[in-house]
């Protein structure tokens, strides 16, 4: 399966020392009331991709997350189980995952389905493959957004996510516009639905002449990895070699097995 990205756009917290909440506001003028921090970085990344591209009426948006909005459920166990308070009405709305969805489709002009999606791992490869399913009957575009925003308790995020304690979590936001057609694109992505052994992943890396890079649970490979950690990192990933003009294998693992991921920048 391939898909061909036609923009893209990105926000990590140790690259900028920005407050989102006052770019939007500043820069682009959105209304930040009754919004969360989880919203706003989906906002913020993908005003930045309508900068760079036209979004049409009738592209679909679908965005996914490693873990949601964590951090509006650590404030809803705050209310109920520790003051004994009710939920706050904004708090409770926010915590849908279609409300940022809902957010992210008006400040765009989507008029077309809007899907939040998360698996409980390899979340950014199980959206691709339902993007490029629904693509093949639609034919259309897609806005696909990446959001993943460090929690007010990073422990928690580590034991659920089975990374070391001594891992530094980040808040990062990746959006690519996503199309069948090769036309104008700047790269090409390509996966499958395969969930490969380690002894299948060596065998694929024996024919490889791509640069490799790994996530940081991948430990059986001396590939490239970075320092930090998000669940989404894969589309961090894809934007970076973009940037750069590279070509690379991706490879990601969970609970004994491996995806992978190719890009190509044309």
């Amino acid at each position: 399966m391939k898909l061909y990205v036609k923009a893209t756009s990105s926000y990590r917290s140790d690259l900028e020392e920005i407050s989102i909440k006052e770019s939007l506001k500043k820069q682009y003028k959105v209304d930040v009331r009754r919004k969360d921090d989880f919203i706003h970085a989906g906002l913020l990344g993908a005003l930045r991709l309508r900068d760079k591209c036209e979004i049409q009426r009738d592209d679909a948006l679908y965005l996914t997350s490693g873990f949601g909005n964590i951090n509006i459920l650590a404030k809803m166990n705050e209310y109920i189980l520790e003051q004994g308070e009710y939920i706050k009405l904004f708090d409770f709305i926010n915590m849908l995952g279609n409300t940022t969805s809902f957010y992210v489709a008006s400040e765009l002009g989507i008029k077309a389905k809007s899907i939040f999606q998360i698996s409980d791992n390899f979340t950014y490869f199980h959206t691709l493959i339902t993007i490029y399913a629904s693509l093949q009957r639609e034919k259309k575009e897609v806005v696909l957004g990446s959001l993943d925003i460090a929690s007010l308790d990073n422990e928690i995020i580590k034991r659920v996510a089975g990374i070391e304690e001594n891992q530094e979590v980040l808040s990062s936001v990746n959006y690519q516009k996503l199309s069948l057609d090769a036309e104008n694109a700047l790269a090409s992505i390509e996966f499958d639905t395969n969930f490969y052994t380690l002894e299948q992943v060596e065998e694929v890396l024996l024919e490889n002449r791509k640069r490799v890079y790994c996530s940081v649970r991948c430990e059986a490979f001396g590939c490239e990895k970075e320092s930090f950690y998000f669940e989404t990192e894969a589309s961090y990933i894809i934007n970076r070699a973009i940037e750069r003009g590279e070509s690379l294998l991706y490879i990601d693992f969970y609970d004994n097995r491996y995806k992978i991921l190719r890009v190509e920048s044309m």
